[in-house]
């Protein structure tokens, strides 16, 4: 008699997200990481790996702050109910699960800092002009004994957040030349407003 499996196929297994990454400014100051589907059903959601940024390493980050668009309702404030949201509403057809945009801190700077003017940038840019829903990361790997340095991260789910909810897809931004004006802007709003950054 044979044992019965008690695993799934592979094939059962809902999808993972993919990952693509790009360094448009060259010397790791301005990274960017689009997730994003292969196929079209049976996928796992965004929750979980968006969830796991917050506890680097198995440490939690220094600081997290999660940003919306005027217009959002309150309940997207609970960012598990944004994100649950989020994986209910993305339909089969569209690939781009989120976007992640790291910003290196510079070392001999105090990370609040770079924390202020890193997130002016995202509530001007990203959360008013494009209407996204953005959840920023602090990571200070120092707390935890290693030498990398210390970091943001931006999350934005690939979706507009407006009155109605997640609306319209956020392509623009989700894509290749959407790292490459959000890096163009940045350097902008650096010049403007005093750079903290190397």
């Amino acid at each position: 008699m044979s044992k019965a499996k008690t695993k799934p196929a592979m094939a059962d297994r809902p999808e993972e997200l993919s990952c693509f990454p790009l360094d448009p400014a060259g010397d790791g100051s301005f990274k960017y990481l689009r997730y994003f589907y292969k196929r079209g059903a049976n996928r796992a959601g965004i929750i979980e790996p968006v969830l796991a940024k917050l506890t680097p390493a198995g440490h939690k980050a220094a600081h997290n702050d999660l940003l919306l668009p005027d217009a959002a309702g309150g309940e997207y404030m609970d960012l598990c109910y944004l994100l649950q949201r989020y994986d209910a509403m993305l339909p089969a057809a569209e690939r781009n699960g989120f976007a992640q945009f790291t910003l290196r801190l510079p070392p001999d700077q105090p990370p609040h800092r770079g924390w202020e003017q890193a997130r002016a940038w995202v509530r001007s840019y990203f959360v008013r002009q494009e209407q996204l829903a953005a959840l920023m990361i602090l990571h200070l790997p120092y707390l935890a004994g290693s030498p990398n340095a210390s970091h943001i991260h931006i999350v934005l789910p690939a979706r507009r957040l407006t009155v109605n909810g997640f609306t319209g897809h956020a392509r623009d931004i989700i894509s290749d030349g959407g790292c490459h004006n959000a890096l163009n802007a940045w350097l902008s709003f650096q010049q403007e407003t005093g750079s903290c950054a190397k």
